[in-house]
């Protein structure tokens, strides 16, 4: 199987506030491009290969700014030979050593000016994209959009140099169609969500709430389940209902188990179903689990799974 893999790294970094709350630079790094430039980059899906590039750019609370980029399944007189399916992966993040500008709005759109996918904050989401076989070769062109909305007299608060938010876009082709569902074909699915967080009146101390999603992708029950993780920063500081939090020793590390309800729907999780937990933390909420494993009086532990993280939600239904 024909199979190309191209990373793109764009790495948007506060420099220095110019005046505090009002206008910021931030620099995402592009290489061998003319400035100027209207499309700022090409993934050519017919051979393998890396690429990298990077750009100035400037933003301000209330400003919008956005960079292009260009799909194609061809090169010169190269077309790919087979259908081209593709997905690109928008991991949204705090830079190395910072904390992340959590207004920021990051929204992908095709050449209509349809929204594809967006997050605000941070959080990792994926668009799909194909290209059928024809003798002509084919292109397609996305749009990222940055919004930084006017949230008044908080902006002040990601003034100065440490804050920071890194845009990691991979891209990757295949002749197969990619699965829709997350598992990609992992026996266990795990999504950690979290909430906006609030400042504390009294103490001054950030909260927020998070919510664990278990998926069973395969078709045996994994019965009296239990899940552990590594959260590097942040205090999960219980759990609602659903799950018992059992330890959190080292620092760092949860261990969950099933609730004991006696109810096969909370206690085990079901072929193709899925158990959801949730409770209170403190911290900004905007650090993804590690060293995920989950287990089953039925299994050993499963330490390959599938993650996925959506942070600074408005709400967790």
């Amino acid at each position: 199987m024909k199979k190309a893999v191209f990373v793109l790294a764009l790495v948007l970094v506060m420099l220095s506030s110019l005046v505090a709350g009002t206008l910021a630079m931030y620099t995402v790094s592009i290489d061998n491009v003319a400035e100027g430039s209207v499309v700022a980059k090409e993934f050519v899906f017919v051979g393998e290969g890396t690429d990298s590039f990077q750009q100035g750019l400037k933003i301000a609370p209330s400003e919008t700014t956005q960079w292009q980029f260009k799909v194609k399944n061809y090169e010169n007189n190269t077309v790919s030979e087979t259908d081209m399916y593709y997905k690109l992966t928008f991991n949204v993040q705090a830079l190395a050593g910072k904390k992340a500008i959590d207004p920021l709005q990051v929204t992908v759109k095709d050449a209509q000016g349809n929204v594809l996918n967006s997050v605000t904050g941070v959080g990792t989401f994926d668009v799909l994209g194909s290209f059928p076989l024809a003798v002509n070769g084919q292109e397609q062109d996305y749009f990222v959009q940055i919004y930084w909305p006017d949230n008044g007299s908080s902006d002040a608060n990601y003034a100065g140099g440490n804050y920071g938010t890194m845009i990691n876009v991979n891209a990757v082709a295949s002749q197969l169609p990619f699965s829709t569902s997350p598992s990609q074909g992992k026996q266990v699915s795990v999504r950690y969500e979290t909430t906006t967080p609030w400042q504390n009146g009294q103490s001054g101390i950030y909260q927020y709430n998070y919510k664990v999603t278990i998926t069973n992708n395969t078709s045996q029950p994994i019965n009296n389940w239990s899940l552990g993780f590594y959260l590097p920063t942040d205090t999960l500081s219980g759990v609602w209902s659903n799950a018992k939090l059992v330890s959190t020793s080292p620092p760092g590390y949860y261990k969950f188990l099933n609730p004991a309800y006696n109810n096969q729907t909370t206690d085990n999780i079901l072929p193709g179903q899925s158990v959801s937990f949730g409770g209170p933390a403190l911290g900004m909420g905007t650090t993804a689990i590690q060293s995920i494993s989950v287990g089953g009086s039925n299994t050993s532990d499963i330490t390959n799974v599938d993650l996925s993280c959506k942070f600074g939600e408005a709400s967790l239904n």
